[in-house]
């Protein structure tokens, strides 16, 4: 399940051993923003932005499993 404004680190499938989080961007935009970052600060990172009904399939296509960060 996505957890939308919680981080959360990418186990396994692409880009794994990274941090992402999903920002509700559609106010502004119409969409979410992906955050993906070398630590869970992304400080050194960078993101992705996709129409709303775009979310699932661009995770599904990921191949990520994502370990949630519960309070973050």
């Amino acid at each position: 399940m996505l957890k939308v404004g919680t981080k959360g680190r990418i186990i396994s499938g692409d880009e794994q051993i990274r941090y992402v989080m999903i920002q509700d961007d559609r106010n502004n935009s119409g969409g979410y923003l992906i955050l993906k970052g070398l630590d869970p600060d992304f400080k050194d990172g960078y993101d992705d932005w996709v129409e709303e009904d775009k979310l699932e399939a661009y995770f599904e296509e990921s191949g990520w499993l994502i370990e949630w960060m519960e309070g973050n």
